[in-house]
């Protein structure tokens, strides 16, 4: 070091969190727009993820039945889960759906037609 250096400054860390907020909100938006539910005539496909994919797919015919479960917070939003019990007890949960109430209806007339 130099002898005649008497304060060497260094950038404080607060620098670094509009960027890593920025990085964050850019991954939890894209793990959203990843992530669906898709109601089809003859089957449910549940998809998650970004770098790592889940998909779920359920046969309309294999499902017994379809539970919702919502808090007052989840109420009020309009969130909530799916349960989906298919045939031998098989259980799938998806976890905060919009409008779950929908998703259930939409699934229950294609199960009865």
């Amino acid at each position: 070091m130099d002898d005649d250096v008497v304060y060497l400054g260094r950038m404080h860390w607060v620098l670094f969190t509009g960027p890593v907020l920025l990085l964050l909100f850019a991954l939890v938006l894209a793990n959203y727009r990843f992530s669906s539910l898709t109601i089809k005539k003859k089957q449910v496909i549940f998809r998650t993820g970004l770098l790592v994919r889940q998909t779920v797919d359920i046969s309309l015919v294999r499902i017994e039945s379809i539970d919702i479960r919502q808090s007052l917070l989840g109420s009020l939003l309009q969130y909530g889960s799916l349960v989906i019990t298919g045939t031998g007890g098989s259980r799938q949960v998806i976890d905060y759906i919009a409008k779950p109430l929908t998703c259930r209806r939409h699934i229950e007339q294609l199960m009865n037609n």
